[in-house]
């Protein structure tokens, strides 16, 4: 199985506990650089950028814009080009935030 990538809601102050998609920067299917700004990040404090941890397609946007969500949830989905749906659907599926 190609090697598949969370892209989560980053925690981005000691007492953030959720954020929203403010913007998709890239769409489902384009070319992702590791450090490339992928979303802006919504918090009740900041809109920051959160850049890319990998390089790869992204294959999946799970959060819609404006949907508040814990830190730690699933956002998006980045792989290797050519990675079938049925292992980003997989992947999606048994997908666990860490604690």
């Amino acid at each position: 199985m190609a090697e598949i990538h969370a892209l989560t809601i980053p925690k981005l102050g000691l007492t953030m506990k959720e954020g929203a998609v403010a913007v998709w920067h890239v769409e489902a299917g384009g070319q992702v650089k590791k450090g490339q700004p992928v979303i802006d990040v919504e918090t009740e404090k900041t809109t920051a950028a959160y850049e890319s941890p990998v390089s790869g397609v992204l294959c999946r946007r799970v959060a819609a814009q404006g949907q508040p969500l814990p830190v730690g949830a699933l956002i998006g989905v980045v792989a290797p080009a050519g990675t079938p749906d049925s292992d980003i659907d997989a992947f999606v599926a048994n997908f666990k935030p860490e604690r």
